[in-house]
């Protein structure tokens, strides 16, 4: 069955992962409309057709659902998202002058260190550290034009007066809890947390996200 609204739910994962860790989530939002963005980060450098029609076909009821530095990926290529969900997101990776972000600008450089040196390893370690499940072969190229993005790129600009929910883990290893509340407070949007799941919530407690999205969609009428 799908929805009437219009609304359609545009997923986009995070560095260093895929659109399969929506695979869980995804089925318990059939009801949507859905696509999935591919950036490429793994096999053959993505073609235009690997963003999905999200972006050749934007829709007025399209619905920005970002993981990570998925999230901040959307917010910069469209301006027009009827809402947004964050999952395990930030307003800022890197730490700016008032504490916002993540980590230290240091640490972001040795991230593109060690991509440059063995992207597949970088890769695997990255995943191990959000225990994700083991990728394929890595796409150095996209891989350090997604890091390029977390330099300096700050969400809260560019979030304006849309709905948006975020979804955050209380063990989170790499998005501590105060950027989840950050980005939720700058744009007046609501904060769900689990007490578990870590940094891959679309992977490790994909019914809470479903169920928190369709909430989300139907609090503000989509």
């Amino acid at each position: 069955m799908k929805s009437s609204s219009g609304v359609r739910l545009v997923f986009i994962h995070g560095w260093a992962l895929g659109p399969a860790i929506w695979d869980l989530v995804g089925p318990r939002l059939e009801k949507f409309p859905q696509a999935r963005v591919d950036l490429g980060y793994f096999g053959a450098a993505g073609a235009p057709a690997a963003l999905s029609d999200a972006f050749s076909d934007p829709r007025p009821g399209d619905i920005l659902v970002g993981h990570s530095a998925g999230f901040l990926w959307g917010l910069r290529q469209r301006p027009d998202w009827a809402g947004a969900v964050a999952i395990n997101s930030f307003s800022r990776f890197c730490l700016d002058a008032r504490g916002r972000g993540c980590v230290q600008l240091a640490q972001l450089r040795a991230m593109r260190t060690a991509l440059a040196r063995d992207a597949d390893q970088s890769v695997k370690n990255f995943r191990a550290f959000i225990a994700a499940p083991p990728p394929g072969p890595a796409n150095a190229a996209a891989l350090a034009e997604g890091l390029a993005l977390l330099a300096d790129f700050d969400a809260a600009p560019q979030l304006g007066n849309r709905p948006l929910c975020v979804l955050a883990a209380r063990d989170d290893v790499l998005a501590p809890l105060s950027e989840a509340e950050n980005l939720a407070r700058t744009a007046g949007g609501t904060l769900a947390l689990s007490a578990k799941g870590g940094h891959g919530l679309p992977w490790t407690a994909p019914k809470f996200c479903a169920e928190k999205i369709e909430a989300f969609l139907n609090a503000h009428g989509f």
